[in-house]
C-alpha cells in the first residue's frame, strides 16, 4: 500500500466502524423498547433529540476544525463514541436511553462533519471520486450491524451490541495514530490564494443553502428507513422477532452495492443528475412500503429505497465542498444546519403520524417529501451558475 493510499484505507475503516455501530443499535431499537420500556412515541421524541445534537455537533464541528487537526479530533471522538455504545445498550430506562441518545448524537455529528471534511479533501487531492466507496463501506457496515444487532439484542442480549461496536471501533483509533496529521490552513485572514480560490460568502450561501435542504431531505428519509424499519416490520409479525432488522439490513445493503459502483456513476454522470434519479428511486420506495401488504414487500421497499438514497448523501457533500475548497468545513457545516431543519423534526412527525393515523400514511409523506425533493434538484440544475463559481476551483476530474 502506498503512502498515499494508506490515509484513505484508514478514512474508510472509520466509515465503516461508524455506521456499524450505528447499524447495531437500529437492529436492536425493538429489544431496547423493550428493556426500558419505551413506547413508539417516546423513540420519536428520543431519536428527535438524539438529532438535534447531532446536527449541532455537525454545525459547531466547522468550528472545532479550524483549531483541532481532523485525524486528531476523528481519534479522541471515536474514544467517546465507543463509550456512549456502552451506555446506550446498558440503558434500563426511557431516561437512560435518550440520555445515552443524546450523547450518541453529539459524538456521531462530530466524527460524521470531520470524517467527510477528510474525505473531500482526498477526493481533491486524488483528482478523481472516492467519496461515494467510503460510504459504500459504511452502508455495508451498517447493513450487516442492524441484522447483527436484532440477532445478538433478541437472542443473547442488548449488552453484548456494546462489545461488539467497541471492538468495531478500537482498530480505527489505533490505525488514526499510524497516518501523519493533516496541514491545517492558518487561522486569521485568508491568504490571497484562498481569496482566489473560494467564492464570496454572499454567493457561497443560496447554493449551499439549497444543497442543505436536498441534503436534509435524504437523510430525512434515511433516518426513516434506518430507525423505523425494525419497530414496522416487528409490528407486521414476520417470520421470526430476530429479523426485525432485515428492512435496515436490506435497506443499507443495497446501498453499499449502488455506493460501489457510485464513483463511476459521478464520472459519466454529473452529480445533480445522479440526485435527481436517486431520489426519484427513494421516493417510488417508501411509496411501495407505504402500499406494502406484508413483511416481504415491506423489506423489498426498504431495500428499493437503500438503492435510491446511496448516492445522494456523498454527492451533495461533494457539491458543496466544490462551493469553498479551502473552507470545506464551514461549508459542510452550514449545509448541515440546513439539512437540521429537515432532519431534526422527522422522527417526532413519525412518531406522531403513526400513532395518530398509520405507519403507511407516515411513510407516504416520506415519499411526498422525496418527490418535493426531486423538483428542487431540477430547479437548481436549471438555474444560471452565479459569476462567482467562474472562479472557484475545479472539482475532481469527471
Amino acid at each position: 500500500m502506498t503512502p498515499s493510499q494508506r490515509p484513505r484505507a484508514v478514512l474508510t475503516g472509520v466509515f465503516f466502524a461508524f455506521a456499524f455501530g450505528l447499524g447495531l443499535f437500529a437492529g436492536a431499537i425493538p429489544t431496547l423498547m423493550r428493556q426500558t420500556g419505551l413506547d413508539t412515541a417516546g423513540l420519536g421524541l428520543a431519536l428527535t433529540l438524539h438529532s438535534a445534537a447531532y446536527v449541532g455537533a455537525m454545525t459547531v464541528g466547522g468550528r472545532l476544525l479550524r483549531r483541532i487537526e481532523v485525524r486528531r479530533l476523528m481519534r479522541w471522538v471515536l474514544v467517546l463514541h465507543a463509550l456512549t455504545f456502552v451506555a446506550l445498550f446498558a440503558a434500563g430506562s426511557p431516561l437512560a436511553l435518550t440520555a445515552s441518545l443524546v450523547a450518541l448524537g453529539l459524538t456521531a455529528g462530530t466524527v460524521d462533519l470531520a470524517m467527510n471534511t477528510d474525505g473531500t479533501a482526498l477526493e481533491r487531492e486524488a483528482g478523481r471520486p472516492v467519496l461515494i466507496r467510503m460510504h459504500a463501506a459504511a452502508s455495508g457496515a451498517f447493513a450487516v450491524g442492524a441484522i447483527s444487532g436484532s440477532v445478538v439484542a433478541s437472542q443473547v442480549g442488548a449488552l453484548a451490541c456494546a462489545g461488539l461496536a467497541v471492538l468495531s471501533i478500537a482498530p480505527v483509533v489505533w490505525a488514526l495514530t499510524r497516518i501523519p496529521p493533516r496541514a491545517m490552513a492558518v487561522l486569521g485572514a485568508p491568504s490571497s490564494t484562498d481569496a482566489a480560490v473560494a467564492p464570496s460568502r454572499a454567493h457561497l450561501g443560496l447554493p449551499v443553502v439549497l444543497l442543505g435542504v436536498v441534503l436534509g431531505i435524504c437523510i430525512a428519509a434515511e433516518i426513516t428507513a434506518q430507525m423505523w424499519s425494525a419497530q414496522f416490520l416487528a409490528q407486521q409479525g414476520g417470520p421470526n422477532p430476530a429479523l426485525a432488522g432485515a428492512g435496515a439490513a436490506l435497506f443499507a445493503g443495497c446501498q453499499a452495492i449502488v455506493r460501489s459502483l457510485g464513483d463511476t456513476l459521478r464520472r459519466r454522470f454529473d452529480d445533480h443528475r445522479v440526485i435527481t434519479v436517486s431520489l426519484v428511486l427513494a421516493a417510488l420506495g417508501f411509496a411501495a412500503v407505504a402500499l406494502a401488504d406484508g413483511f416481504v414487500s415491506s423489506v423489498l421497499g426498504f431495500a428499493l429505497v437503500g438503492v435510491g438514497t446511496a448516492c445522494v448523501v456523498p454527492c451533495c457533500f461533494a457539491l458543496v465542498a466544490k462551493q469553498a475548497p479551502q473552507r470545506a468545513a464551514d461549508a459542510l457545516g452550514v449545509a448541515s444546519l440546513v439539512a437540521g431543519a429537515l432532519r431534526l423534526p422527522t422522527p417526532l412527525c413519525l412518531g406522531f403520524v403513526a400513532a395518530t393515523w398509520s405507519d403507511a400514511v407516515a411513510f407516504g409523506g416520506i415519499a411526498g417529501l422525496l418527490a418535493a425533493g426531486v423538483v428542487l434538484v431540477v430547479w437548481m440544475h436549471r438555474r444560471p451558475a452565479p459569476v462567482a463559481a467562474a472562479v472557484s476551483a475545479p472539482g475532481p476530474s469527471r
